[in-house]
Parts: C-alpha cells; sequence; structure tokens
C-alpha cells in the first residue's frame, strides 16, 4: 500500500512543479477523453478492464519474494 501512495505522491509532485509536463498531461487526457467518447459504451468497459489488469500485476510484482 505504501508502493502506490508513493507513485502517486510523486507524480503529483512532479505535476505540481511543471507546467509544461501538467499541460502535456492534460493535452493527453483530453485526447483519450475525446477518443473513447467516440466509441462509448465499450471504450469504457475495456478501459475498465485495463486499469483493473495494471493493478493487479504492479500489486502482484510487488508482493513476490525477492
Amino acid at each position: 500500500m505504501l508502493r502506490v501512495f508513493s507513485m502517486f505522491g510523486l507524480g503529483g509532485i512532479f505535476l505540481a512543479i511543471s507546467p509544461k509536463l501538467r499541460g502535456s498531461v492534460q493535452e493527453a487526457i483530453g485526447s483519450v477523453y475525446t477518443g473513447m467518447q467516440l466509441y462509448s459504451p465499450f471504450s469504457y468497459v475495456a478501459f475498465v478492464i485495463l486499469v483493473l489488469i495494471a493493478l493487479l500485476t504492479s500489486f502482484r510484482r510487488g508482493a513476490q519474494a525477492r
């Protein structure tokens, strides 16, 4: 859980101190949102499934013994 909080915290700090990075992230999110509107509702379902798979993969790799 600490790993998740640290990832989001560092990401938030980078976005807070860099206006150029923040602008490019906002543009990317806007273009993804516009693209998802073209193929909704199937695109929303696919997006949720991809996010869940990414989270489960990340948590599983973090919990494995080294």
